[in-house]
């Protein structure tokens, strides 16, 4: 569907790959929706000193005015007349399943803002490309502002709040073509300019020889394609430099971008900005991702944790008051740990971090408070909660909890890989996998293990494999159910263990070989270039691979124990025996061995997916004993081919993967 896969080029920095090809809007959105875990609570309201607020009930709409920019001068904006609405329904644009919905054209359900039954303002800019039949590199642009003034006249310093639902698309590239606007106007008539849509240049020149005065926010910085906000998230904003002591102030939310999602708006109020409020902001990680590049491991070995892993999160002084002392507390395990103190200025943020350690198996939860000298007028955002379990034998980067079936169409040959650091050496006997009910029963399914280092690794299909397991069918009653904490994990035993040095960057990779369907388990979200996907999900089904800000439920299994979950497939033959090609993958001659208990008549040959033969050899009859047959892959196409040896009729077959 619309959002997740992103053609990359091989180029790390460390242990990051970034994205260097942005995948076409178009064949993007045919991808599957994000798999986020979001909250979907309506979210507590401060008390606040509230002068201003409308519900954005549909019966109210006449105290808004809607227009576009159809007329703007500059092409980009001719004839588009996308526009907000006032709705008691959520998007209803074709790929609307991120919001709940069916993707059929029926609405999805409204945000969970806290009126959202009596309406909420709307721009369903996925539904207009579909019904527009749009070309979605022109920008779109439409907002709604307030008709009648707010009086700010008796108050100094002013604040804005909404709830509010949105998910980025961002043009399929992260370029920061999309964005979601506040703007404040002295007198209806002069606003922000259009020409640069950044939050720093929406200034408004009065003139009078004073300095323009700043009067655009953006509503959600930072996003980039398929970032998702809570359903609903509840967003203040510090309007003192257009609105504060303003006997007229007019409101507008715009909305630009390039073929995006939704965005959703309810429960709109004005107040007076408190003098004490931090809050915890966007950003939370009890590995702190984003400056460490530690992953957030789900299930995560013991032996594995960092010794100077520390938990982080963005925190904001909301209140117009400087505040001092602003600490991190973070709870795990019953210990409690400390960022270092800091003063936030007015409407700064800062990221705080502070350090624990696990120490023992089990579930963790770690708690994050944030502490000032100041009492807070608003402690509920002050609080947050994440948690992930200590293992010893199991690793993964899942929560446990499949909440999509990857990929949408699960008849696609496709490989999904998982990204994991070494921290300390460790043998690996095995991959684990999370298949999903509906894969068909008899397919074959094989897992591989990859170099993150190697030059290939993300550009060629079988690029980095460091060694792969043997074949396996899947069985009936192995699968598992969205929602569902897995209990059905297919292990697929490596026929020698890989011991992984410190240092080591791997891929735990499951393959689908296509045809039939089969789908496995996506979590929770990821950052982008961290989980990927090779398959036909480019313009035109082109294969490469992308990235997934889903995680794969595909698992590194430490378990020196541990045993294939399925019987490897055997091939009843009569009076011969086929070994498997070596090496294999391979992108030069690879070497079939057999034998034979008496003379006999003997073919082979080689098929591509498509079912052509690519190479065929009639070797005549042969001795009984022992013999072999080379194949030059050279020339073949990268892929997965089978091989078949013919027997006095009867035949064997196995797989080749050509790198």
């Amino acid at each position: 569907m619309k959002q997740i896969y992103f053609l990359i080029s091989a180029m790390f920095i460390g242990t990051l790959a970034n994205a260097q090809v942005k995948m076409p809007v178009q064949a993007a959105k045919d991808v599957q929706a994000s798999s986020v875990y979001l909250n979907t609570e309506a979210p507590v309201q401060a008390a606040r000193a509230v002068f201003w607020s409308h519900d954005c009930d549909v019966n109210d709409c006449s105290d808004w005015s809607f227009d576009n920019g159809a007329y703007e001068v500059g092409a980009p904006w001719t004839d588009i007349d996308i526009s907000f609405e006032c709705t008691t329904d959520g998007p209803a644009g074709p790929y609307n399943q991120w919001a709940g919905g069916s993707g059929d054209g029926s609405a999805a359900s409204s945000m969970n803002s806290t009126t959202s039954s009596n309406g909420t303002i709307m721009v369903d800019s996925d539904l207009f490309g579909a019904d527009a039949n749009y070309d979605a590199n022109w920008v779109e642009n439409c907002w709604f502002q307030t008709v009648a003034p707010i009086d700010c006249s008796e108050h100094p310093y002013v604040s804005i709040s909404l709830e509010t639902r949105y998910r980025c698309w961002d043009n399929g590239g992260s370029d920061d073509s999309e964005k979601c606007l506040i703007e404040v106007s002295r007198d209806g008539v002069n606003w922000p300019a259009i020409d640069s849509w950044d939050e720093a240049s929406g200034t408004v020149d009065y003139g009078g020889g004073a300095d323009p005065v700043l009067s655009r926010k953006e509503v959600f910085p930072g996003y980039g394609t398929s970032d998702t906000s809570d359903n609903p998230s509840l967003l203040e904003f510090d309007i003192t430099d257009a609105a504060g002591g303003q006997a007229e102030v007019y409101v507008r939310f715009r909305w630009s971008g390039t073929w995006g999602y939704s965005w959703e708006i309810d429960d709109i109020k004005v107040y007076d900005t408190p003098a004490n409020d931090t809050r915890i902001d966007n950003y939370l990680s009890y590995t702190d991702y984003e400056r460490t590049g530690y992953y957030e491991y789900g299930a995560w070995p013991l032996s594995q944790i960092p010794a100077d892993l520390a938990a982080a999160a963005k925190v904001y002084n909301v209140g117009f008051e400087g505040q001092t002392n602003v600490t991190l507390n973070v709870t795990a395990a019953g210990v409690t740990t400390y960022s270092n103190s800091i003063s936030l200025a007015y409407a700064s943020a800062d990221t705080l971090s502070a350090a624990y350690l696990p120490t023992a198996l089990g579930p963790v939860t770690v708690d994050y408070l944030l502490t000032a000298d100041a009492a807070d007028e608003n402690p509920d955002n002050n609080m947050a909660s994440q948690s992930f379990e200590v293992t010893d034998l199991s690793w993964g980067r899942d929560e446990g909890t499949p909440i999509y079936a990857a990929p949408s169409d699960g008849t696609d040959d496709y490989i999904t890989v998982s990204l994991f650091d070494i921290v300390d050496d460790v043998v690996i006997y095995a991959i684990d996998v999370a298949v999903m009910a509906g894969s068909e029963t008899g397919t074959s399914i094989i897992t591989h293990l990859f170099d993150g280092f190697d030059d290939n690794f993300l550009v060629e299909q079988y690029g980095g494999i460091l060694q792969s397991t043997d074949e396996f069918d899947i069985i009936a009653g192995n699968t598992n159910e969205l929602g569902v904490p897995v209990t059905n994990w297919y292990t697929l035993v490596f026929d020698e263990p890989y011991l992984a040095s410190a240092g080591d960057w791997l891929g735990a990779g499951f393959e689908h070989y296509g045809g039939s369907n089969v789908q496995y388990g996506e979590s929770k979200f990821t950052q982008d270039n961290t989980a990927f996907i090779y398959g036909p999900f480019g313009s035109g089904s082109a294969y490469a691979w992308y990235y997934t800000n889903e995680v794969p439920m595909v698992r590194l299994n430490l378990n020196p124990n541990a045993v294939n979950t399925i019987s490897e497939e055997t091939v009843n033959t009569t009076g011969f025996e086929m070994f498997p090609s070596f090496p294999n993958p391979t992108n030069g001659v690879t070497r079939v061995q057999f034998r034979l208990d008496r003379a006999a008549d003997v073919n082979f040959e080689v098929i591509d997916l498509t079912g052509k033969v690519v190479y065929t050899l009639d070797m005549g009859t042969q001795a009984p004993g022992y013999n072999s047959i080379s194949v030059d892959a050279s020339e073949f196409a990268a892929g997965v081919y089978t091989y078949t040896l013919s027997v006095d009729g009867q035949r064997s077959t196995d797989r080749l993967m050509v790198k």
